[in-house]
């Protein structure tokens, strides 16, 4: 007798269950896993809030500029005082020259850089120096794949 009103109690439990509905908890559960892999997909995407772009001077020169500006400094040292004054005015002229004509050099071969802010869907913001001018705009949607931003 036992048996069969476990048999009884179990079949008026399955019977409760799917009259509360629970074929369409089930269902439900399917658009969650598909959320969670779409959400999985999307932890590299973001949405742009700032970006702000600068001149960066070139790291090295070809020392064209360092020589130039030593010898135009030194021939302009050359022309002050006498003695050992012109020569000091001489070294100080293309020491002085040198360093000068090496950043005249550098500053025209500077590059344009762009820092891209990027708020994250997973939360927290990262930035982005890009070479060049601005790719993005504020509020363009963005995904990081293999470190670099593309158009979402």
């Amino acid at each position: 007798m036992k048996t069969i009103s476990n048999i009884g109690a179990r079949l008026a439990l399955v019977a409760a269950f799917a009259a509360a509905g629970a074929a369409p908890l089930a269902a439900q559960a399917a658009p969650d896993h598909h959320q969670k892999a779409s959400n999985a997909h999307c932890q590299n995407c973001g949405t742009v809030v700032s970006t702000r772009t600068y001149e960066r001077a070139a790291e090295r020169a070809s020392g064209l500029g360092a020589g130039g500006g030593a010898v135009v400094g030194g021939l302009l040292g050359n022309q002050v005082g006498s003695g050992n004054g012109r020569t000091l005015a001489t070294i100080a002229g293309a020491v002085g020259g040198a360093y000068a004509g090496n950043r005249v050099e550098r500053n025209m071969h500077a590059a344009t850089y762009t820092d891209v802010r990027v708020r994250m869907a997973k939360g927290g913001y990262r930035t982005f120096t890009e070479q060049g001018r601005p790719r993005f705009g504020n509020g363009d949607r963005v995904r990081v794949q293999q470190g670099r931003l593309i158009r979402d």
